[in-house]
This record gives C-alpha cells, structure tokens and sequence, in this order.
C-alpha cells in the first residue's frame, strides 16, 4: 500500500470518528430512539460488558466523569489501555516490543478475565 492511500485512509478514519464523537455529543443515546440497542441485553436482560457505552461517552463528551462512571466505569477505566492498544497496532513496526507486550498471552488473560469478572459483578 503506497503512502498516498495509507494517508487517505487514516483521514477518512478520522473524518468518520469525528463524526461519530460530534453525533454523540449532540444525541443522548438515553434519550434518542437512533441509538442502537444491545441486543444482548435485550434477549436476557442482563447487561454486557459494553452496555453503557453509547451513554458514557456522551457523558464524558459533556466533562461530566460522574455519569461516565455510573454507565460504564470498566469501559471508562479501560479506555486508556484500549487507546494504548491502538496506538500499538498502528505503530506495530515502529514499536514491536509495544505490541509484543500489550498482545502478550498474559495481557489477554488479564484484559478477559478483568471483562469477565466485570460482567458478572455488574449483573449480581
């Protein structure tokens, strides 16, 4: 892939994750009938790991860390691992140790039982 499309592509990215933070901060997915439903939590009625999301972001659009926290605080507490986690795989071979470490079996197994127990704990 040449330089000129792997520019193109990661300014289409950005455009559309503008986008997406612009929709976000001007619709309350709590309040507006557009924003997708889990349907996880639809069939069981139990929340999964991700229910709350659309909700804490728009609250962390708006300052406001508290109804971040009560939508999704594993998500809110994640995220910086989760934009470290993305920042290492588009740099993966400028930084392989970076990847190395965060793709690492050990890291999997924390990151998926850290999401499991949060699941769990969150439906008791």
């Amino acid at each position: 892939m040449s330089e000129g499309s792997r520019a193109a592509i990661a300014a289409a990215i950005s455009v559309v994750v503008v986008l997406i933070g612009v929709l976000y901060f001007i619709f309350d997915p709590a309040d507006s009938a557009l924003a997708p439903k889990c349907i996880f939590h639809s069939l069981t009625g139990w929340d999964c790991p991700g229910c709350g999301s659309q909700r804490m972001l728009h609250a962390l659009l708006h300052g406001d860390l508290r109804g971040a926290w009560h939508a999704n605080a594993f998500l809110l507490c994640a995220s910086p691992l989760l934009a470290l986690m993305i920042f290492s795989a588009l740099f993966r071979t400028r930084l392989p140790r970076l990847y190395n470490i965060l793709n690492s079996v050990p890291s999997i197994i924390i990151v998926s039982a850290s999401l499991t127990a949060w699941t769990i704990l969150r439906n008791l």
